[in-house]
């Protein structure tokens, strides 16, 4: 009956997504990305292929894209509009931390490559899978649904202390009253569903409730998820997957994932990112990239009015040397 569901929604929103789906600074992305001499494009969070579409429109003839995803629903999507490009799209279902045995034979062959730190809105809709604060599914959480443990299973065994730290860290400011509502509710035996755990959140947070729910799904989801991790890991890998001259643009929405790319970016710009004080430099900098954006790039008011899921995102780009 759940996959039946999913399903329909899945269906519903393949309909209608080309009225509303809208790539974040789409752009920015294929005017820092795409140029004649790009041959070789990943898309390491494929999604819909939003991202993927504009690009390819604007890219040579002889261009390919490798579109990478750990959404299987996702990929699905993405074959079905990107089939009009032939066997000049590749898409793969995996985790981006792997980038480059991903990419295999064109490891360091690569021209542009995009990471989109965001969720799709196939994601949101799609009810059962735990996305959403304000529908109704399964604490599930996982971009792959078939590997790891749910959200469920995270908070059925999380600590109070680690769970208020992690509030905290995506910047939950009551994360202590926070965390123990929701393991009193978890306690009481009423934590089985998304509303289930909106209702936590609400019972402590009385203003501006919509910011902390989102707080709080994101810092769980990205828990679930290994999302910092992973991030950490492609983004280290861009060094040896692009060839030189390629350019690597990275989306972030939150300032965990913006510190993991600016900290990156500067240190294998040559810069130092020793703490402060620090004597001797032992960071490990190495000058291999050229920063293309000395500070984030955001979206345009117009861009925000008319698309609010881009209100937080920052992008930063990079050319190999």
């Amino acid at each position: 009956m759940v996959e039946t569901m999913r399903a329909v929604e899945i269906n519903r929103f393949a309909e209608r997504q080309h009225h509303w789906h809208s790539p974040v600074m789409a752009d920015v992305v294929t005017r820092f990305l795409i140029r004649p001499t790009t041959d070789v494009i990943v898309d390491c969070t494929v999604g819909t292929a939003g991202h993927a579409l504009e690009m390819l429109n604007k890219a040579s003839e002889k261009s390919i894209l490798i579109g990478i995803d750990m959404d299987e629903s996702a990929l699905a999507i993405a074959s079905a509009r990107l089939r009009q490009y032939g066997d000049r799209v590749v898409l793969k279902r995996g985790n981006f931390a792997r980038l480059s045995q991903l990419l295999g034979p064109y490891s360091g062959k690569v021209g542009a490559v995009l990471i989109d730190c965001g969720i799709s809105k196939l994601q949101i809709v799609t009810s059962d899978r735990g996305f959403s604060f304000d529908r109704e599914g399964r604490l599930d959480m996982r971009f792959d649904t078939g590997a790891g443990m749910t959200a469920e299973d995270v908070l059925n065994s999380i600590s109070f202390r680690k769970l208020k730290e992690l509030l905290s860290s995506f910047g939950e400011a009551r994360a202590v009253a926070v965390a123990r509502a929701i393991l009193k509710r978890r306690d009481s035996g009423r934590l089985a569903t998304t509303l289930d755990l909106a209702s936590a959140v609400k019972a402590v947070v009385k203003r501006q409730q919509a910011k902390s729910l989102a707080r709080v799904f994101l810092a769980i989801r990205a828990y679930v998820n290994h999302e910092l991790e992973n991030l950490k890991q492609a983004v280290d890998s861009l060094k040896d997957v692009l060839n030189r001259g390629g350019r690597a643009c990275i989306i972030t929405y939150h300032s965990a994932e913006d510190a993991i790319v600016k900290t990156a970016f500067r240190k294998y710009s040559g810069r130092c990112v020793c703490p402060p004080g620090t004597l001797v430099c032992n960071c490990g900098r190495v000058e291999v990239f050229r920063l293309l954006t000395r500070k984030p790039l955001t979206p345009s008011a117009d861009e925000i009015a008319t698309n609010p899921s881009a209100r937080s995102a920052k992008v930063r780009v990079v050319e190999k040397m």
